[in-house]
């Protein structure tokens, strides 16, 4: 009996996870315990759980894996729910509980479907194909292996993945005895293997290969196979891929009949086996060896070896070589006289497999049952998705019309006052310059005044319809135009075109309605219509509610949010401003770093201020820049490291809160290093 290399898989996936160290497995409990924000969380679970797989207790990992997927589905972050049910599923394929697996496969395939990530797809699709192949769903597994294949081969241009997939395949036709086929995949599964130098999976190919023309009885070149694969396995030091090879080449001498070379090698896949705890591969081996005796009629070794075999398989609940083991040793007391023992084995032999039958039957309509139900729910969900995401953008696209209206309101009020304002000035100095001659030059200084005001009021109005003009048009531009090509293309596109284009709607709406909001706060602010209220702040909480609502945006970005603000830090402020200017700034610092930067926010006491500091590792800025970021009549945008557009207007906002605040603002940078963007507001005394 032989051994092909997917046995192998479950104990080779596991060696892949990430390491982490006893020691540091305390500290990272300990962290988890202080740790605040939940997607941070989410990752310390799966860390731990990997820690508890690689040393195989696996009821530690499960709980673990199954915490981090109960907070991550809680705080409804696709990323983290993906990540955190595929790591489940794994675990649940590693204990063979197919069901389970699935389901959780299933979970992590529709969070990544919906952030694009066709590698981690492609990925899921081979595990759901290799979950369909070991329950015998063969017209299901090779769908899968199919759909993986497409995305490796079409979309990633991965090679490793599409030899995966040809191996996985070719294994499905070796199951099937279709031995031409099974042939075809190995052979171009080794092709790529070998460009790629990978030798694992050359090894592998070669072991394979061994096995279709050593089964379709041409052993020799079997054999050749087998031999060129222990090469390699010696020489990269793979344990399990000895073994395996070893008891094969001893499989293909014992159809030879060449017993003396057959045992040699089992015994040395055997002393593997047993110095590394490869349970199923002994199962295999001492059938193996128990044929071997009983051939060369030694009938006492054969019942050892058999005895050994079935004492291990119902150690591990393995009921197919139950059945084979006791069917032996009734052939083996049979013939060894002994009729009595040969019986009752045979008496056994028979219940189990009747009983092994029923099981089989019965767990073969449960699992349809479960299969159509996971069927069911994953169209339900689809469904539901796309249902909720059409409502919600229809829902913002109304909310942010509601805000352009009011925005309107407010710069014809502006243009009013202004107007008002200017009128009212000319008729006092006029008035003034006709009663009091003798104040004619104090009321020249006045004029003066006046003038200098109007400029900057026109200076304002100009700035505010530039932003409006040139930043609002865009959005509104894009929303119009993929409306228009929707309405006219409805019938023509499907619906992930037509998901797409809706995408595209939201996040223009959404670029809008966040400039708008920045739009109005400031026009407000300018015209004196915010009400000024400071109060106690405990600044730790401020900042930790403000930057929970950036993390998402942080997220896609994969930068770290680190609050070090003092527990104890109290300022006496206007708690909206202060919130604005953080959210402004955090969202600033979040455009303008590279993907998986850090974002630090903390603060020391300065005399009777406290000064906050947002520090970034980002693109940093010019010099020149920075003598004109806060001023309103030189626009000062950039565009971010993933192509983000802003306005501007953002920073002259947090810098009329922060001064109306009793502080200051202010930047420091250095280009290719970060920016240091600090401010300071009022210590709260008694």
């Amino acid at each position: 009996m032989k051994i092909f290399t997917f046995i192998l898989f479950f104990t080779c996936y596991f060696t892949l996870f990430g390491q982490v160290s006893t020691n540091n497995i305390k500290q990272l409990k300990q962290d988890l315990l202080k740790e605040k924000v939940d997607s941070s969380k989410v990752s310390k679970l799966i860390k731990i759980g990997d820690f508890y797989d690689n040393i195989n207790k696996l009821d530690s990992s499960f709980y673990f894996y199954n915490e981090a997927v109960v907070l991550a589905e809680k705080i409804n972050l696709n990323s983290y729910i993906a990540k955190s049910n595929k790591k489940l599923a794994v675990h649940y394929l590693y204990s063979l509980q197919y069901i389970n697996s699935l389901e959780k496969f299933q979970k992590a395939l529709l969070a990544y479907e919906t952030l694009n990530n066709i590698r981690e797809t492609a990925d899921i699709f081979n595990f759901i194909g290799r979950i369909y192949s070991e329950i015998y769903k063969e017209d299901q597994a090779i769908q899968f292996y199919l759909k993986s294949l497409n995305l490796y081969q079409n979309n990633l241009k991965d090679k490793k993945g599409v030899a995966l997939n040809y191996v996985d395949i070719g294994n499905l036709y070796y199951s099937q005895e279709n031995y031409e086929f099974a042939l075809t995949y190995f052979e171009d599964a080794l092709v790529l293997y070998k460009e790629l130098k990978d030798e694992g999976g050359v090894a592998n190919c070669y072991t394979n290969l061994g096995n279709v023309y050593a089964d379709n009885n041409n052993i020799n070149e079997g054999l050749k196979y087998y031999f060129e694969s222990v090469k390699i396995h010696e020489k990269i030091n793979y344990l399990g891929g000895l073994a395996t090879n070893y008891n094969n080449i001893g499989d293909c001498y014992l159809s030879l009949r060449q017993y003396k070379e057959a045992g040699l090698y089992f015994e040395k896949a055997l002393k593997i086996a047993k110095k590394n705890n490869y349970e199923a591969l002994k199962i295999i081996i001492y059938f193996n060896l128990a044929d071997l005796n009983a051939k060369e009629n030694k009938l006492n070794d054969a019942i050892s070896y058999s005895l050994k075999g079935l004492s291990l398989s119902e150690k591990i609940g393995d009921l197919e070589f139950q059945i084979l083991y006791l069917k032996v040793l009734a052939t083996n007391y049979d013939k060894l006289g002994d009729f009595y023992k040969s019986y009752d084995y045979l008496k056994k032999h028979t219940t189990l497999k009747d009983s092994a039958f029923k099981n089989e039957r019965r767990k073969n309509v449960g699992l349809f049952h479960a299969l159509n139900d996971l069927e069911n729910k994953r169209v339900t969900i689809n469904e539901l998705s796309t249902k909720n995401e059409l409502a919600e953008i229809k829902y913002q696209s109304g909310k942010n019309y509601s805000f352009f209206l009011i925005i309107l309101v407010v710069i014809f009020a502006i243009f009013l006052i202004i107007s008002i304002n200017l009128h009212v000035s000319r008729k006092e100095a006029y008035n003034l310059l006709e009663f009091r001659n003798n104040e004619i030059k104090k009321m020249n200084e006045e004029i003066e005044m006046q003038a200098k005001n109007l400029a900057q009021l026109n200076t304002t109005k100009d700035k505010f319809f530039s932003i409006i003009a040139h930043d609002l048009k865009n959005p509104f531009n894009s929303i119009q135009g993929f409306t228009e090509l929707l309405i006219e293309n409805f019938k023509e596109y499907d619906n992930d075109k037509k998901i797409k284009f809706l995408k595209v709607i939201k996040g223009s709406s959404s670029k809008a309605s966040n400039l708008l909001s920045n739009l109005l706060l400031w026009a407000n602010n300018q015209s004196g219509r915010i009400e000024f209220k400071p109060t106690k702040i405990d600044l730790a909480s401020l900042v930790s509610e403000s930057i929970s609502l950036l993390e998402i945006q942080a997220i896609n970005k994969e930068i770290l949010l680190i609050n070090n603000i003092d527990s104890n830090c109290f300022v006496f402020a206007d708690e909206n401003m202060v919130d604005t200017v953080i959210r402004n700034l955090v969202s600033n610092a979040i455009k303008f770093t590279y993907e998986k930067g850090e974002i630090q926010i903390y603060s020391t006491i300065v005399e009777n201020f406290v000064e906050v500091t947002v520090k970034d590792n980002g693109i940093g800025i010019v010099i020149d820049d920075i003598k004109n970021i806060f001023n309103i009549e030189i626009k000062n945008t950039g565009i971010g490291t993933a192509n983000e557009h802003g306005s501007g207007i953002g920073l002259i906002l947090c810098k009329d809160f922060i001064e109306k605040n009793g502080g200051e603002i202010w930047v420091e940078s250095i280009p290719n290093v970060g920016s240091e963007f600090k401010f300071t507001l009022p210590v709260y005394n008694n």
